[in-house]
């Protein structure tokens, strides 16, 4: 179950974190058929639209902005459309669940070998993409919890990065604080995944 690609999303839906960890070809499922970041690009221009090299650089600059595969930016929108569907209901807080427990949504949804995850704050909406290459179920539910904690820390490490007086509150996230640590903590879970 290696974690993939993480999103943080504002309350009202504008994305303040979106990066990737992974390249296609250490999934264990690889059915993009990517084999290496020099195909990191490869995906810009999925439709066929991009005209002319003032196309390609718009395309260039956005993946520069958010370093994120388009395929797996495609997935985390829509679980974050499907994470909005469940706080509309309000029904996803377990009764008496307190502290990371009482953020955890967990499962959103699947899409091709991922699955989604969410964990939910007053002000942010956390989504993760995690491979989906786990038979065993009780491996499953360690992992989850695993990614339950991950993601406290990850909200921790947001939290974190706002007491910098001159950081801007609900917009990218920019604090090399923040990335360095959010990438820390996803290589532990990533490394934990042969165990």
């Amino acid at each position: 179950m290696t974690l993939a690609a993480l999103a943080a999303v504002s309350r009202d839906g504008t994305p303040m974190y979106l990066r990737d960890y992974v390249k296609p070809s250490d999934l264990l499922f690889n059915f993009t058929g990517l084999l290496d970041d020099d195909d990191y690009y490869d995906d810009d221009d999925i439709f066929g639209d991009v005209i002319g090299p003032r196309g390609a650089e718009r395309s260039s600059n956005l993946m520069k902005e958010w370093p994120c595969r388009l395929h797996y930016q495609f997935i985390l929108h829509s679980a974050c459309h499907k994470l909005y569907e469940i706080l509309a209901e309000n029904k996803w807080k377990a009764p008496g669940a307190v502290g990371m427990d009482a953020c955890w949504v967990g499962y959103l949804c699947s899409s091709d070998n991922f699955r989604a995850y969410g964990y939910v704050t007053t002000n942010v909406r956390y989504v993760t993409l995690v491979e989906d290459s786990i038979i065993d179920v009780q491996r499953q539910i360690s992992r989850d919890k695993e990614l339950c904690v991950l993601m406290s820390n990850v909200h921790r490490l947001y939290t974190e990065s706002l007491l910098n007086p001159f950081a801007p509150h609900h917009d990218k996230i920019t604090s090399s604080r923040f990335e360095s640590g959010v990438k820390s903590l996803v290589h532990v879970y990533n490394g934990q995944r042969n165990n």
